[in-house]
């Protein structure tokens, strides 16, 4: 076969880029906090861009999140504005997609009991801009005080809220006739350690949680 009909076939095409867990936001100018007040809260887990490719959609997720015990804000109403992140994908700080909370084995009522009692929460940021398509979902997650204490942050909180999302997601739900099993990997120093730039001044570990979520 003549060499210039091998580069053509060779080239005629971009081949597919492979999945990938995540792309670093800082390589792209962005950070592993959101911002918040001035401050920002750790994404202390990333839901991996290798998962199935329904769960890294909105309503897939959203799905999933049902199964591990938590839903969306009580009655969809949210006090406060939207906190916002750089992934550094090339879109730079873009609002949270949405506010999740735990329900309590509750659905439609237990949110609105988090709300007064506190438990724990998350906000979503899928990484999707041009520059870093990982299509990962990364996740500012802690455990928040009650209404009483104006749902600031727990002590303890931003890892107290990222471990015990990790326990609920890590042995096998089903939920709409779909099965999720998810495991788990420790990712260290995307985040730095203490309480340098965090919001409520609370520290947290550094450590950064990597789920990947297989639907069947």
């Amino acid at each position: 076969m003549p060499v210039t009909l091998i580069y053509c076939l060779l080239f005629a095409a971009p081949l597919a880029n492979p999945a990938v867990d995540y792309y670093d936001p800082r390589v792209g100018g962005g950070s592993l906090l959101d911002k918040s007040s001035g401050l920002g809260e750790p994404l202390n887990v990333i839901i991996s861009g290798k998962s199935s490719p329904e769960v890294l959609t909105q309503k897939g997720f959203l799905q999933f999140a049902q199964a591990i015990g938590f839903q969306q804000e009580c009655l969809g109403l949210h006090q406060g504005a939207a906190q916002t992140a750089n992934l550094g994908d090339g879109r730079g700080d873009v609002p949270e997609l949405a506010v999740i909370r735990q329900d309590f084995n509750l659905p439609g009522l237990g949110t609105c009991i988090e709300s007064l009692v506190g438990g724990n929460h998350f906000r979503i940021f899928p990484q999707t801009g041009p520059n870093a398509n990982s299509g990962a979902l990364f996740l500012a997650v802690s455990r928040e005080a009650d209404l009483a204490h104006h749902h600031t942050i727990a002590k303890n909180g931003y890892n107290l809220g990222r471990d015990g999302l990790v326990a609920s997601a890590l042995h096998p739900h089903r939920i709409h006739g779909r099965t999720y099993s998810t495991t788990v990997t420790e990712i260290q120093g995307l985040l730095t350690a203490g309480a340098n730039g965090i919001n409520h001044g609370i520290a947290q570990d550094g450590v950064v949680k990597l789920l990947t979520v297989t639907v069947k």
